[in-house]
């Protein structure tokens, strides 16, 4: 039945009552949660920031390795369903997914172009706001690889690293023009 399901069917099915159900959990939103914390925790992968800040590998190699890994753990059909599925019905509740990614991979990713761009088209101190937006940019390219393969059910032409390398490869080309001002 899914997130649609109602306690009471689901504690049926476990077959416990359901107000043992919300001894553990005060309210559905508090089950969901749980249960995307689980996925998530068990799907992210804190070693993604040390491959992304490695300078001893091409920036583009590092983004193609993270988002080939990324791809493969965390964009699997179920996954990816259910996070649209959670940020449409419950975009309160994404945030903590959300957060892991903007506190520690789009700033990695951010550092990690800026350091790839030309000394004088380089920000100094804080990521800043185009920065992230620019980080934002790289993902949703990424991100519509899931959305073409698991929403539409539009087969992908080609394997999918060939493919994040193709997108990351035609990102960092504007990305740079972009911090040049061409």
């Amino acid at each position: 039945r899914g997130l649609n399901g109602g306690t009471e069917e689901l504690a049926q099915r476990l077959g416990v009552t359901q107000p043992l159900l919300f001894r553990y959990f005060p309210t559905k939103i508090a089950m969901i949660d749980r249960i995307f914390h689980e996925i998530e925790s068990s799907a992210f992968d804190r070693d993604w920031v040390s491959l992304l800040t490695d300078e001893s590998v091409r920036l583009e190699d590092r983004l193609v390795g993270f988002y080939s890994d990324y791809f493969e753990k965390v964009m699997t059909k179920e996954n990816f369903r259910l996070f649209l599925y959670r940020g449409l019905a419950w975009p309160e509740s994404s945030h903590r997914y959300y957060g892991d990614m903007q506190r520690l991979i789009y700033p990695a990713i951010a550092r990690a172009i800026r350091a790839s761009l030309p000394a004088g088209a380089r920000a100094k101190g804080r990521i800043t706001d185009r920065e992230l937006e620019m980080v934002l940019t790289l993902h949703a390219i990424i991100y519509h690889l899931g959305i073409r393969r698991w929403v539409f059910g539009i087969p992908l032409k080609g394997r999918i690293r060939d493919l994040i390398r193709l997108k990351i490869a035609i990102f960092l080309r504007g990305v740079g023009a972009a911090a040049i001002g061409k």
